[in-house]
């Protein structure tokens, strides 16, 4: 082989090993774009831009207040990603509460996330569906203070229970229940702009919840208990795009937290003779809970529960004292509950 063909003969193999370099880099990229990563989206609830409580007065048309329970489900959500790309999250639900932040929407083939939208409430197919059809720990399975009102009466999209100070001597007494049901309570949330911070595999979109405005325009002083397809409940859901209760919540990703006092307990009274135990911790390792009675007699032991969620009793309590301590190996937390008859 003479010189000038031995150098052709290495030209076209150095060339044939870049072609299929770049087609590797290239096939690489591909997969990269589309690694599939997880959904996390974080709600920050708070009333008048201080953080959310329940059992805490809070100030509303001139009048205090406080929220015993605030619930409501998210469904229909949208995401627009990757430079303009619009990806449905289908079967994605979530059932929000005031007291829990974190919620998983699945994992999706998503690089960045531009924008979220969202209904508040739940579509037809799923609010004709019944709480038999899932576990009890799908967004849609049985819950304990009930999220429906049984069949064909459907699903309650937002759920507002408190307290109102009727008589204007800065005391919070008259109890007022909105659960709003029906189809046409569904709510559309336009895209929301969003900075999502992204940990490994997984993308966290964080939004503020104004939990206040759901009671915007609303006499809770006579509202009374309302669980139907009403104007007032109408109105409520209404407020969660007419009064702007979802928005970015950029500060959310440069807080640094104390985990001793973003972990707790929070017991919902709703059901006096069986307490519903909500709970929260920052670390998404597993929890153990133990109930006692006030002279130390062991009730009940659970384990590796999630971070956070809410705990009902299928055991039947007596009247009495009782505390519960919930820990994950690294912080526990105690709560002393009473048991009504």
């Amino acid at each position: 082989m003479s010189n000038i063909s031995y150098i052709i003969y290495h030209l076209n193999f150095l060339i044939l090993i870049m072609k299929i370099s770049v087609i590797f880099l290239m096939l690489f990229s591909c997969l990269s774009l589309h690694a599939q990563k997880e959904i996390v989206l974080r709600l920050n609830h708070t009333i008048n831009n201080s953080t959310f409580s329940y059992n805490e007065n809070f100030e509303l048309d001139g009048k205090q207040n406080r929220y015993t329970r605030l619930q409501y489900y998210l469904s229909g959500f949208e995401l627009e990603h990757d430079a303009g790309q619009l990806t449905p999250l289908t079967n994605s639900y979530v059932l929000a509460s005031g007291h829990i932040q974190n919620y998983y929407l699945g994992n999706f083939n998503v690089s960045s996330v531009e924008s979220i939208s969202f209904d508040v409430g739940l579509d037809q197919i799923a609010n004709s569906g019944n709480t038999t059809n899932y576990s009890a720990q799908h967004p849609l399975g049985p819950k304990s203070p009930p999220m429906d009102w049984g069949w064909p009466s459907g699903y309650f999209f937002v759920v507002t229970n408190g307290l109102n100070d009727a008589d204007n001597d800065n005391i919070p007494e008259t109890p007022f229940e909105l659960h709003a049901l029906g189809d046409q309570m569904l709510s559309h949330i336009d895209p929301i702009n969003i900075s999502p911070v992204n940990s490994n595999d997984t993308i966290y979109i964080n939004l503020k919840v104004n939990a206040e405005k759901f009671l915007s325009g609303l006499n809770l002083s006579t509202v009374g208990i309302d669980h139907s397809s009403s104007t007032n409940n109408l109105l409520m859901c209404n407020n969660a795009y007419v009064m702007n209760v979802f928005e970015a919540d950029n500060n959310l990703n440069n807080v640094i937290q104390n985990p001793d006092l973003n972990n707790y307990i929070f017991i919902d009274y709703t059901l006096p003779y069986a307490p519903t135990i909500n709970y929260h911790f920052d670390s998404p390792k597993k929890t153990n809970l133990i109930i006692s009675d006030i002279n130390g007699r062991l009730h009940t032991k659970e384990i590796n529960l999630l971070n956070e969620g809410s705990y009902f009793p299928i055991k039947e309590f007596s009247t009495g004292i009782y505390i519960v301590s919930i820990d994950n190996g690294e912080h526990m937390v105690h709560k002393k509950f009473n048991v009504v008859q």
